[in-house]
């Protein structure tokens, strides 16, 4: 039991961690209609301007913050360049995917050009880990659940207490509706993408510290995961996908520690991305609109 319980412990931090990204990418899902792939580089460029700024000055929250800046200027930049201009000529949501995944590739390799392709690695010292509860933790997973928690906390008051916030619900729901009551629709989007990408580009950072390395392909990867999360818990709806991201980074956890019948060993947890796929593949046949919601919802339900 003491160790299935460690083992929902690093489950709770991997949950965390993923409900950012999850809940990053179901923001723009939510105001745009469309499922932006390039969602990891979002995460890749956060991780890469902290590793730049934790170098120069060896500052842990300096290195966040600069995640999470340049994380939000990348995704208004990904708006204002590619998604923005798609919608406001009418393109299908189709085409809109095809054009995210095209830049998507273009900013792994700009980052490839400038940094190569070889792992980095930031020089944070995690700490000694630490009894919380049935838990054992150190101080860097214990920082990474609490700062998740506040951030959702944060975002649920920008979501249902601000003006921006009801903006922000009625374009999801209707965005023709939103722009003949006065609403600024494509404000509102790019509004949104920038909220987003703050929150991404800050999991980009919690991520490659708690992976340890990273390359300018890891943010494509973990992308995967995020949708598979966004999906299980109901695509554009921003608490649902948190919840959902809850039980599959549980699940990408708990998975791997379970022994394998007749076998007599443990699935490796590079099959996770393959467990990820297999949680999909579930969601989609038995509830393709997501395990928390029964009708067709706004993204924040």
């Amino acid at each position: 039991m003491h160790a299935a319980l460690l083992t929902l412990g690093f489950g709770i931090v991997t949950a965390s961690i993923l409900a950012l990204s999850a809940v990053a990418f179901t923001l723009q899902y939510g105001v745009t209609n469309v499922a932006n792939v390039s969602h990891g580089e979002i995460l890749t460029i956060g991780a890469y301007a902290a590793y730049l700024v934790h170098q120069r000055t060896g500052s842990a929250p300096a290195a966040a913050l600069a995640a999470a800046l340049a994380g939000g200027l990348t995704a208004l930049a990904m708006y204002s360049s590619v998604i923005g201009p798609f919608i406001h000529f009418g393109a299908s949501p189709t085409v809109i995917f095809i054009a995210t995944l095209g830049l998507s590739f273009v900013i792994q390799n700009v980052l490839v050009i400038i940094f190569g392709a070889s792992n980095v690695a930031y020089n944070l010292d995690p700490g000694a880990p630490q009894q919380i509860g049935p838990f054992l933790l150190n101080p860097l997973d214990q920082q990474i659940v609490i700062s998740a928690i506040a951030i959702t906390v944060v975002l649920f008051f920008i979501i249902s207490r601000t003006k921006f916030g009801k903006a922000l619900r009625a374009v999801s729901q209707n965005r023709e509706l939103a722009r003949v009551t006065g609403i600024n629709a494509t404000r509102v989007a790019a509004a949104t993408f920038f909220l987003a990408g703050l929150i991404a580009g800050y999991a980009g950072f919690v991520l490659a510290e708690t992976v340890g390395s990273f390359t300018p392909y890891f943010g494509f990867g973990f992308f995967l995961i995020t949708l598979t999360a966004a999906v299980a818990g109901g695509l554009g709806r921003a608490f649902g996908t948190m919840a959902g991201a809850v039980i599959v980074g549980i699940v990408l956890e708990v998975v791997p520690a379970l022994p394998v019948p007749f076998v007599g060993g443990y699935i490796s947890a590079s099959y996770n991305l393959a467990i990820a796929f297999g949680i999909l593949a579930l969601v989609i046949l038995f509830r393709p609109r997501g395990l928390f919601t029964n009708a067709r919802r706004t993204v924040f339900e």
